[in-house]
């Protein structure tokens, strides 16, 4: 019972992620699923397949809501990149597939973002505080090497919330544009790994019964979100966007560094 309640609460933070209020919270879904399901009899290697229709269904939700709130000016420059690291992430996942190198891949990902996440924040705090101006990477070269981080990461462990994320804060888009676009972004993005799942055998322990029974939570914790974040100004929502993406790279960072060691020891 108790593993059951663990996902259910993680499958809840799906919706409350996809809502904008917990930037960076969809992140520790995939480690809290992955490790309690190696306590039922589906196994951790059926997370990745279990959880993709549930944040294709929050990607709806917050489509929906904000259909007629989005900018894809700011993210046109995403797609081709995008595109690009979704394939190479998804050979990656076949191979990773066939080998049996899940778990090592999964900690250097883990890893990879987690520090990419605390230096971008830790950034701009440190500009913030001495008062410099903003700059970024010239472009395209910062569209490229943030689309294919997204497709990979994204790809082969759900993980590109922050990487979007520190690629549209400096932009200093309205609350709810972006909220908007980072939905229509994610809905196309994570549909179109689809093909590459089901390719890679993702989907075969999966029960779509599971899926039809968890989908109410991610519409929950949705709607749990979007009442809470109409109470937030702008600044304060931003103020906590970048202190979650802060926390949740800490965090991966702590995760990766324990699965790392674990794995030495096995």
């Amino acid at each position: 019972m108790l593993p059951w309640i663990i996902i259910c609460t993680a499958i809840f933070f799906i919706g409350l992620s996809k809502s904008g209020l917990g930037a960076g919270l969809g992140l520790i879904v995939v480690p809290i699923v992955a490790v309690t399901l190696d306590y039922t009899p589906l196994g951790s290697k059926a997370a990745l397949g279990l959880l993709l229709p549930l944040l294709i269904l929050g990607d709806v939700i917050s489509l929906t809501q904000y259909r007629k709130i989005f900018d894809f000016s700011k993210v046109r420059s995403l797609v081709i990149p995008t595109a690009v690291g979704v394939g190479i992430g998804s050979l990656l996942l076949y191979s990773i597939h066939n080998t049996g190198n899940d778990k090592l891949i999964a900690a250097l990902l883990r890893l990879e973002i987690g520090l990419e996440s605390i230096f971008l924040v830790s950034l701009h705090w440190w500009r913030q505080y001495k008062g410099m101006q903003q700059s970024l990477m010239p472009e395209p070269r910062r569209s490229w090497i943030t689309g294919i981080f997204i497709g990979v990461s994204t790809t082969l462990a759900h993980a590109a919330g922050p990487i979007m994320t520190a690629f549209l804060l400096p932009l200093k888009l309205e609350r709810r544009v972006f909220v908007g676009t980072v939905a229509v972004f994610f809905f196309f993005v994570n549909s179109s790994k689809l093909p590459a799942y089901y390719l890679a055998g993702q989907f075969d322990s999966v029960p779509y019964a599971l899926v039809l029974k968890l989908a109410p939570l991610v519409v929950l914790g949705a709607l749990c979100g979007f009442w809470l974040i109409k109470r937030l100004t702008d600044q304060s929502f931003f103020r906590f966007v970048y202190i979650a993406v802060f926390v949740i790279g800490v965090y991966l960072v702590g995760e990766s560094v324990w699965m790392l060691v674990r794995l030495q020891r096995i």
